[in-house]
């Protein structure tokens, strides 16, 4: 979701590793920096993970730090460089075809991967984790005409259906859904300098064709909420609060505070390790160090959308991830792990155990699964039917399905 940059590289005593890969599979190199000083027509789009980062003791992850402290990327040998916003997300246009070196900047930070096989009109997109002054590809690299995207950032210009977002070019003529909170709202009622989340359509023309706009920023009349980023040890841990659809593990959101400001959660609050595996709201204690994201309420609390926890989690290297797609099939599960049928008994609402295809991926659902109609409205997790028209967060685990912390329904 943000900007700044340049690191000044004398005062980083780090070494830069050099790591190859083609898109496509191809890991051959052309040679460095071929086209370097020519302006392109490829786009590369992707993702920066890492902890530990530098030679410091902080070990927040890059999307945690992005923002206000300077995050970058760079195709050396040219002027191309990009902000990396508030989750890692990046992406540069005008790339030049062939092989090019990405450097990757921030804190105490100075890191290199050579990316090959980039095509003018072609998206390329690459996954990669920094670590010191390293940096490795966790992903093969992929080229398409088209690929799904979303990113975040301050609204530099609108003119009507066309946006520029962090300085990105948006296209929001065939817009879905404008939010602000759970709000619907009109693409009109966005505002010229507030902060949005994009998802869409990247094209190779570097232009991403908007699909759906979240507004981070409230309105008039919606509680004087903004939109905040807060990171330090957690001093003290206040009550839990009960759950629609709280984890029978946990039971409960917990309520904490970091450098004297209230947090607390709720069903829609997403917690991960600082390494990128999941982590359960239960697992958060007094003396961690956490970044929190979230809305601040007129009363000074902050209801948070993401914890992150500094340290390594147990998830077996599973990744976060949001998609879109059609629901194919639908299995409802009792607490033994029995088929049920969808009958729509108490009995089984509770129960809240679903096993899905949904745009030919498998999704599980859990207690802690919170299900929304497209509209902001609670959605009854056994009214989900084939052929719905599905939006999906949660973690890819490495057994091969995704496990939903949130199922959004397209309201029919």
């Amino acid at each position: 979701m943000r900007h700044k940059l340049s690191v000044v590289l004398s005062l980083v005593g780090l070494a830069a590793a050099l790591v190859a890969a083609g898109c496509g599979g191809s890991s051959a190199v052309t040679g460095p920096d071929e086209a370097a000083g020519a302006r392109g027509a490829a786009v590369l789009q992707g993702a920066i993970l890492g902890a530990g980062l530098g030679s410091s003791s902080s070990s927040a992850p890059v999307h945690a730090l992005a923002g206000g402290s300077g995050w970058t990327v760079s195709v050396t040998g040219t002027s191309l460089t990009g902000e990396v916003d508030d989750e890692g997300r990046f992406a540069l246009s005008g790339v030049p075809a062939g092989s090019v070196t990405l450097r990757i900047e921030g804190p105490g930070v100075s890191a290199q991967v050579q990316v090959t096989g980039l095509v003018d009109g072609q998206v390329t997109s690459i996954e990669v984790r920094v670590s010191g002054g390293s940096a490795q590809m966790t992903t093969t690299p992929t080229c398409t005409p088209t690929a799904d995207t979303f990113f975040s950032g301050t609204i530099d210009r609108i003119a009507g259906t066309q946006l520029v977002v962090a300085g990105k070019s948006v296209d929001a003529s065939q817009i879905k859904k404008v939010w602000r909170g759970e709000k619907r709202i009109q693409l009109s009622d966005l505002q010229v300098g507030e902060k949005v989340k994009v998802w869409g359509l990247l094209r190779g023309d570097g232009v991403v064709v908007a699909e759906e706009i979240a507004a981070l920023t409230s309105g008039p009349g919606e509680g004087g909420e903004t939109w905040v980023t807060l990171s330090g040890r957690i001093d003290s841990m206040g009550a839990s609060s009960l759950g629609l659809h709280a984890n029978p593990s946990t039971g409960s959101y917990p309520t904490f505070v970091i450098k004297g400001i209230t947090v607390f959660t709720n069903g829609e609050t997403k917690a991960k390790w600082s390494d990128g595996s999941p982590m359960s709201l239960g697992e958060i204690k007094v003396g961690q160090t956490a970044t929190v994201e979230g809305w601040k309420k007129a009363d000074g609390r902050v209801r948070a959308t993401q914890v992150v926890v500094q340290g390594t989690g147990t998830g077996g290297g599973a990744t976060w991830t949001t998609f879109k797609g059609t629901v194919q099939g639908v299995v409802a599960l009792d607490a033994g792990g029995g088929i049920v049928a969808l009958d729509g008994e108490d009995g089984v609402r509770a129960a809240c155990i679903l096993k899905l295809t949904i745009g030919g991926r498998k999704v599980e659902t859990d207690g802690s699964t919170v299900f929304k109609w497209s509209d902001g409205s609670d959605l009854d997790p056994y009214a989900v039917k084939a052929g719905d028209n599905a939006y999906v967060e949660g973690w890819s685990k490495p057994e091969g399905y995704t496990l939903a912390t949130k199922l959004q329904i397209d309201k029919r």
